[in-house]
């Protein structure tokens, strides 16, 4: 609630929309007049879950709950709720609103949570719900508080591919963490905290760790919390790499081939300059009747050297 970007990435399990949710709520009580919207990519999906949601926050804190409005002659009772729309009024002028990101156009807010943020798209950031948050809450005499960030975002969501937009919305929340502290906080925590408070059960981690069937990025994203793939700007498509990988250990000398016996090896070096990295790659040649064989059997980064020379 302190930063105006806050991004976190975590697995299931991990209560990060309960802790979400329960932010808003506190905002929403010590704040008057906050005008709070919860979004998600899926219609339907986040008004069951804010449900869920708030009845827990209101079971474990009821007291809570007696902060909604109670008042029927301007219409606006404590919750209003449909198929795809969920709404909260308090005492103090707050209001929280969840929806789906296609049916938030037009609404106004100061303080926005994107629900696995991962699934929204660019353009509906942009276009639509960024445009929500344009003015600031003010306080009850009409001044701004100058410790409050202007237009708070809180991203919550699972692991994606890096291919995905909110990727790039993570490394800049990373970027500004580091130039501007005090105005973003990024985290991420993998399967181990659930698993360490028994929330979920380590064998089945384990047989979903080792099973053959499991996809490695699949298992990285939902469980260890790490972002897989290529992002928008690389160079190489990792899966196609992957794909092509057919060795299952390095080579860390030349190995004598009984078949082949002109085989050769090839060793390539992209030379850091100034404290950059330096990339080795040695290459296995089986020479053929009409075409070369090659294998790539080792890598090595070496990293931070500086082989300029006077």
């Amino acid at each position: 609630m302190r930063f105006k970007y806050h991004f976190w990435t975590s697995t299931r399990a991990t209560a990060k929309s309960f802790t979400a949710y329960l932010a808003a709520v506190v905002r929403a009580v010590l704040l008057p007049g906050s005008q709070i919207f919860i979004a998600s990519d899926v219609k339907g999906t986040v008004i069951k879950i804010a449900e869920a949601k708030f009845d827990e926050i209101w079971r474990h804190w009821p007291l809570l709950k007696n902060e909604l409005t109670t008042r029927v002659d301007d219409g606006k009772t404590g919750e209003k709720k449909s198929g795809n729309y969920y709404e909260q009024h308090y005492k103090n002028g707050s209001t929280i609103t969840v929806v789906a990101k296609d049916t938030s156009r037009g609404l106004r807010a100061n303080f926005g949570i994107l629900e696995e943020a991962a699934t929204i798209e660019e353009e509906d950031y942009a276009g639509v719900l960024l445009p929500q948050m344009n003015v600031a809450r003010r306080e009850v005499d009409g001044s701004l508080n100058p410790e409050e960030p202007p237009s708070p975002q809180t991203f919550i969501t699972t692991a994606r591919e890096k291919s995905v937009f909110m990727y790039s919305k993570l490394i800049e929340c990373a970027v500004t963490a580091i130039l501007r502290p005090r105005d973003a906080f990024i985290w991420g925590m993998s399967y181990e905290v659930p698993l360490h408070y028994g929330l979920i059960d380590r064998e089945t981690i384990l047989d979903q760790r080792y099973s053959k069937t499991m996809n490695e990025d699949i298992f990285a994203r939902e469980n260890l919390s790490i972002w897989t793939g290529n992002n928008s700007e690389a160079w190489f498509d990792s899966h196609r790499l992957v794909k092509l990988r057919k060795l299952l250990k390095c080579e860390r000398k030349a190995q004598e081939n009984p078949t082949n016996s002109d085989t050769y090896y090839c060793i390539g070096a992209d030379i850091a300059r100034y404290s950059a990295n330096t990339a080795i790659m040695v290459i296995k040649v089986l020479p053929g009747k009409e075409r070369f064989e090659k294998k790539v059997v080792y890598t090595e980064v070496i990293h931070g050297a500086n082989y300029i020379t006077e």
